[in-house]
C-alpha cells in the first residue's frame, strides 16, 4: 500500500487555499474574559421558532429540515437578540460532528464543537462576535465541557482572527486535495507546531 499512496501523492494537486481547512481547540478551564460591547443585547437560547430567522440571516433557508433536526438532537444555539430581532447567534453540537465526505470530528464527552458563528453587518467590528464567543464558552464551562472546537476554511481570516483572540489555539490543519485536477481525495493533514 505505501507503493499506492506514494503514486496518489505524486498524482494530486493541492486545491486552492479556499478549499484547505483548519481546525482549532480552546481549552475552557482557562480564563475567559469578557468586555461588553458597546450595544446591548439580550441573550438566549433558540428556539425551534428561531430557525426561519436564523436560516435566513445567512441564507440557509435550505437547511431549515437539518437546524430543526440537530436541535432535537441536542445541538444548541445562542442568540442575540435587540429589539427582537437576532443581531448574532452562535450554533453548538456536542456530538460527534460528520465535517465533509472524508472526515468526520469524533468529540470527547467534555468537548463541544462550535458549528457556526454569524454576526449581522451592522453590528460587525463593535466587539459583538468576540463577547458572543466568550459566552458561548462561559456557559459551556457551567455546564461542565473543558474543550471547544471549531473549524473554518484557511481563507477566512476574520474567523481565525476571531478565535485566536478569544484564546484558541490551531490544532489541525488539512489540505485539500484532487487527483489529475478532477477527483477529490482524502485531504492530507499538515504538522502544525505548538
Amino acid at each position: 500500500m505505501p507503493a499506492l499512496g506514494h503514486i496518489i501523492e505524486r498524482l494530486t494537486t493541492s486545491v486552492d487555499n479556499a478549499e484547505s481547512w483548519i481546525e482549532m481547540v480552546r481549552d475552557l478551564r482557562a480564563p475567559i474574559p469578557l468586555e461588553f460591547p458597546d450595544i446591548a443585547f439580550n441573550i438566549r437560547w433558540a428556539k425551534k421558532a428561531d430557525i426561519m430567522e436564523i436560516a435566513a440571516l445567512e441564507g440557509f433557508v435550505k437547511e431549515i429540515d437539518v437546524m430543526t433536526r440537530s436541535l432535537r438532537h441536542g445541538d444548541r444555539c445562542i442568540l442575540f437578540e435587540k429589539r427582537g430581532r437576532i443581531g448574532a447567534f452562535a450554533w453548538i453540537a456536542f456530538r460527534d460532528y460528520r465535517l465533509s465526505v472524508w472526515r468526520k470530528l469524533h468529540l470527547p464527552t467534555d468537548a463541544a464543537y462550535l458549528v457556526y458563528i454569524f454576526v449581522r453587518s451592522e453590528f460587525r467590528r463593535k466587539g459583538v462576535g468576540l463577547y458572543l464567543l466568550r459566552c458561548v464558552m462561559r456557559r459551556l464551562r457551567q455546564m461542565g465541557y473543558t474543550r471547544l472546537f471549531s473549524g473554518m476554511y484557511a481563507n477566512w481570516e476574520a474567523s481565525i482572527n476571531l478565535h485566536l483572540k478569544a484564546g484558541f489555539r490551531i490544532d489541525k490543519k488539512f489540505l485539500k486535495r484532487k487527483l489529475l485536477h478532477i477527483i477529490p481525495v482524502p485531504p492530507k493533514k499538515l504538522d502544525v507546531g505548538h
